[in-house]
């Protein structure tokens, strides 16, 4: 039984005669393999059987290879196992090692296995929406896989028997998250799918298993001479006991192996200024000089879109008023803005060890700027106004990686934020071949990590915030290299709901631990609905002075706030009361961290709420220990057993209306 192996691969435990087993063994009609494909006529069950095997293994990496005598088709699977968490994780290689085009390759499923579980028990799958700037971005769903259901809903979003999860036009957590949770009660298995461009898994019930299919949306293709091509990244983690706790185990996963490192230590999620790059440089250095002189723990000024091409330079620019969009592909600093290129803001950044947040938008280039003039060779399209900047293309791609690290370096940047506000699907389909279906889709994709990988490898120590319109582009390869800095574009309008924060941050942080909201007004409950590992603290009148849009006091407390509770967010999360985007009802939760027995509580009453007052039972404490709670508003202090918290809860009260509170705990010994 394939998850029995699994198991036994995870733990570490009996690796030559589990791999064997995997190997060599069959489970009924069904591979044991956990992946599929068609290779010509033959379904790869049958045709990797009759192939010759290598297999190397390397402390938790072991690889398996396959070749065919007759075309040189080579596929290779390799699989990492985790020491610290029962997961398991593996990604697919096809190369053409022959002197001919290979047969086609079709449907290429990168996961195709199945949970043991008899027709009459219960299953439930567990995902979440994905961002398409709505007010319920990220929004939690849950799917029973009914014995006899058969309905489908529309493609991106389905239900019963089969369900299927999928991308919408290119970019990975548009419409679904890459992210599932099969709940079979006791137990159960989270599936993440690590590809940032369209993916699709089915899951379905069969008379004694919950089958599992993910992999690309669309692969039909041959490969030439030399040719290797990447499947999705697969992972697996297995959980018993409660499923929540079984999301905690994912966080932590992600937290130790899908998070940048700078010398091994995670990158830290930021606190940052945003702007609008259409601003006067004089003014980007006089809101820097202000978090600088009142001592205030500002990370990083964040310079967004606006700030390039040949735009009319004037006061009190914005992303509505402006035509930023028509000069993606003219990089370089507005002169009417930046007289002196960027280098003026960078240098007076460095002087107050202050780090520079820039955004661009490389992968789309506007029809008519220096990029289609100079180099349209390197683009695919057009569709409508916009190309797609080929990152398939070998010497496109050391071109943008040349460009990119020189401004980097020139312009002294942190953070290189990557935007990408267009849907690249109808790019792929038209470059693609009838016999080479998806082969633009993988040449992008793989090219996007590799940019990505050069640029870390050539700027050690630099962060990469991870943006495309919004949340649509998080998995665990962009995970893994960057951070969601701007989570949905819910927060590009002024005054947008901080609901929405609140939403958000239940949602998204089941599956990604790391990432930051906006809070754009002097106001506690939204700087609360906001409040993360990070945070991005923006301005919409661009032209005031930032002592004008916030006041000092006020921002020295709720920093100081943030900076002391942070550290929380990397802890385990609990939603404590069911999720809703209404107005009139509450949001809370709790981060615990019980290595150290200390965490948060953090409770919001929405605007319309009539309730004064909540008693939410807390999770993850020690029914054996006492613990005090700490007001963050008052300083004041009380002392609660464990068994208390875990089985009638704590009180709540905000009179507030809308209202937060904040509690800090630790374990007293």
């Amino acid at each position: 039984m394939f998850t029995a192996i699994l198991l036994a691969l995870v733990a570490g435990a009996g690796d030559t005669q589990a791999l064997d087993a995997w190997v060599s063994s069959s489970s009924g009609e069904q591979p044991v393999l956990p992946f599929s494909f068609t290779y010509g006529d033959a379904k790869s069950a049958d045709a990797l059987k009759a192939w010759p095997l290598e297999r190397k293994a390397d402390n938790n990496l072991t690889s398996l290879t396959w070749r065919d005598p007759a075309t040189g088709l080579e596929v290779r699977c390799e699989i990492m196992r985790f020491s610290d968490s029962p997961a398991v994780e593996w990604i697919l290689y096809f190369k053409n090692t022959g002197t001919a085009d290979t047969l086609i390759l079709d449907s290429i499923q990168a996961l195709d296995t199945g949970l043991p579980l008899a027709r009459d028990k219960a299953a439930r799958v567990h995902y979440a929406k994905g961002s398409e700037c709505r007010l319920d971005d990220f929004g939690p769903l849950s799917t029973p896989l009914g014995p006899d259901a058969t309905a489908q809903q529309a493609p991106w979003i389905g239900e019963g028997n089969p369900l299927r999860l999928a991308s919408r036009e290119g970019r990975s957590s548009c419409g679904v998250m890459p992210f599932f949770n099969v709940d079979m009660g006791a137990r159960g298995v989270i599936g993440a799918v690590g590809w940032t461009g369209d993916w699709a898994a089915d899951l379905f019930r069969t008379d004694d298993h919950v089958r599992m299919r993910a992999g690309m949306q669309r692969t039909h293709l041959k490969l030439l001479p030399g040719e290797e091509i990447r499947s999705p990244r697969m992972m697996l983690l297995f959980w018993e006991g409660d499923r929540v706790q079984g999301q905690n185990q994912l966080r932590r996963f992600i937290l130790a192996h899908h998070t940048p490192r700078v010398d091994g230590v995670p990158q830290q999620v930021p606190i940052a200024n945003a702007t609008w790059g259409g601003n006067f440089a004089k003014n980007h250095i006089a809101h820097a000089k202000f978090w600088q002189s009142e001592g205030l723990p500002m990370e990083y000024l964040w310079v967004d879109a606006g700030w390039f091409g040949k735009d009319e330079a004037k006061e009190g620019a914005n992303v509505f008023n402006s035509q930023w969009g028509s000069f993606v592909g003219d990089w370089y600093a507005n002169p009417g803005y930046f007289p002196n290129g960027l280098i003026e803001v960078s240098d007076a950044l460095k002087a107050m060890n202050m780090k520079f947040l820039l955004w661009l938008e490389p992968e789309r280039v506007f029809k008519d700027t220096t990029w289609t003039r100079e180099h349209p060779e390197w683009l695919q399209g057009p569709v409508g106004p916009n190309h797609l900047y080929d990152l398939g293309n070998p010497e496109a791609r050391k071109g943008l990686a040349d460009f990119l690290s020189k401004l980097i370096e020139e312009g002294g940047i942190g953070c290189y934020r990557q935007d990408f506000n267009m849907d690249p699907r109808p790019f792929w389909d038209a470059a693609d071949a009838p016999d080479r279906v998806g082969m633009s889709e993988i040449g992008h994709i793989t090219g996007l990590y590799a940019l990505w990988d050069e640029l870390l490898a050539r700027h050690p120590g630099l962060l990469i915030d991870n943006c495309s319109s919004g949340g649509r582009r998080i998995d665990l390869e962009t995970i893994s290299r960057s951070m969601p800095l701007w989570r949905s574009d819910t927060q590009c309008w002024p005054n947008f709901s901080a609901v929405a924060l609140q939403t958000q941050t239940q949602g998204l942080g089941a599956w990604v631990p790391l990432s930051a909201a906006c809070c754009d007004r002097e106001d506690t409950y939204t700087f609360r609905s906001a409040l993360g590992p990070g945070i991005v603290m923006a301005m919409y009148d661009f032209e005031k002075d930032v002592n004008l849009h916030f006041s000092t006091p006020w921002l020295r407390d709720r920093l100081a706030e943030l900076v002391k509770v942070r550290d929380y967010f990397l802890g385990d999360f609990y939603p404590l009361l069911s999720y809703s985007t209404d107005e009139d009802a509450w949001a809370a939760w709790q981060y615990d961290k019980p290595e150290h027995g200390d965490g948060m509580v953090l409770a919001l009453r929405r605007p319309q709420s009539p309730f004064t007052s909540m008693t939410p039972k807390l999770r993850g404490l020690d029914p054996n220990a006492e613990y005090e709670f700490t007001d963050v508003d008052t300083g004041a202090a009380e002392r609660f057993s464990g068994k208390a918290l875990i089985e009638s809860g704590i009180k709540l009260a905000i009179v507030e209306q809308p209202g937060s509170k904040l509690l800090t705990y630790r374990k007293v010994q």
